[in-house]
């Protein structure tokens, strides 16, 4: 096998890398070019057999600090990965971390789609400098009826809907992101370690922008009274539904406006060959949420390396050991 090439995004061709982001297994909207675009400060890629001929790829994306190319996984954007339209191998998989690996001396984050969690774990104990985290989102078919789909629900879930529907909540769609992300900016990032930067509002709105564009957006609030009190971002693409973000102030959490939403979505898809992704962080009481739906866990594996030069990797080593006691990463 020739080995795997490292890439600038300028000698991306977007519409090479798009079709086969599109047909291949592990198809998923994060790795599009253009999402890439909006979410990345840079990135990067690495592709197989040649610069012109994309058979399998690896988006990097990329952030400079202390002068130097770190590879960060970025907001809005759970797992990335190798993308291919067979099967890969091993040995593919082996060059491809090779690469990446004596490319860069920082890894951040990166995370990779759960297609690969199997065979990752025949391949890592190469790479003895990456730190491995397992990971866990949780996937819910909605190829079911909807009476099927809303039967696997807890008992807790399916009370919670009856008091929410009692509510007698309005669903609307819209084509306006900004009342989510007031939503946000006031019932939400004051309980998040560290804040919320500006600069992750900008994308987001950029981000929906570069959805509709694309036909891959739709949001929904709940209203009462004439008030929006909850609302969510889904983002669907080809074969799979991502909630990618959602708010609440204090009367929809209570009225459970998000469960009505997430049912009511539901209902607009139920026999539909899709599965849909919580996108769900490591954080218990989230995850129980979803997992409350019926959705099942589904792994994925995240890496870490430092490599950096003294001092640089001693300090950095202590801010994330600080990031860690401090609920931040």
């Amino acid at each position: 096998m020739t080995l795997p090439i490292l890439l600038p995004r300028s000698e991306i061709i977007d519409e090479r890398w798009n079709e086969l982001i599109t047909k291949s297994e592990q198809s998923i909207i994060y790795a599009n070019s253009w999402y890439l675009d909006v979410v990345c400060d840079n990135w990067k890629a690495i592709v197989w057999p040649s610069a012109d001929d994309y058979q399998i790829v690896m988006p990097l994306p990329i952030k400079r600090k202390w002068n130097i190319e770190v590879v960060q996984q970025p907001l809005f954007c759970q797992y990335l990965g190798l993308f291919s339209i067979d099967k890969i191998s091993e040995q593919q998989l082996y060059l491809f971390l090779k690469k990446l690996s004596s490319s860069f001396s920082y890894i951040s984050s990166y995370h990779f789609h759960p297609d690969h969690s199997a065979i990752l774990s025949d391949v890592f104990h190469h790479f003895p400098k990456f730190e491995v985290k397992h990971n866990h989102t949780y996937w819910l078919s909605l190829s079911d009826s909807l009476p099927d789909i809303q039967l696997k629900y807890s008992s807790d879930r399916k009370a919670n809907l009856k008091r929410g529907e009692k509510f007698d909540w309005i669903i609307k769609p819209s084509e306006d992101i900004e009342p989510l992300i007031q939503l946000f900016r006031d019932h939400h990032a004051a309980g998040i370690s560290g804040g919320v930067s500006e600069k992750a509002y900008e994308i987001l709105s950029c981000l929906f922008n570069a959805l509709k564009i694309n036909s891959a957006a739709n949001v929904f609030y709940a209203e009462k009274d004439g008030r929006i009190n909850a609302g969510a971002l889904f983002v669907k693409a080809d074969k799979m539904v991502i909630f990618l973000f959602n708010a609440a102030d204090l009367i929809g959490r209570k009225e459970n406006a998000r469960t009505v939403l997430l049912d009511h979505y539901f209902k607009l898809y139920a026999g539909k060959s899709l599965s849909f992704d919580f996108e769900s962080p490591e954080i218990k009481k989230i995850s129980s949420f979803y997992k409350s739906f019926g959705a099942s866990p589904v792994p994925y594996f995240s890496i870490r390396k430092n490599d950096l030069p003294f001092p640089f990797k001693q300090i950095q080593n202590w801010r994330v050991k600080k990031s860690l006691k401090s609920g931040t990463n």
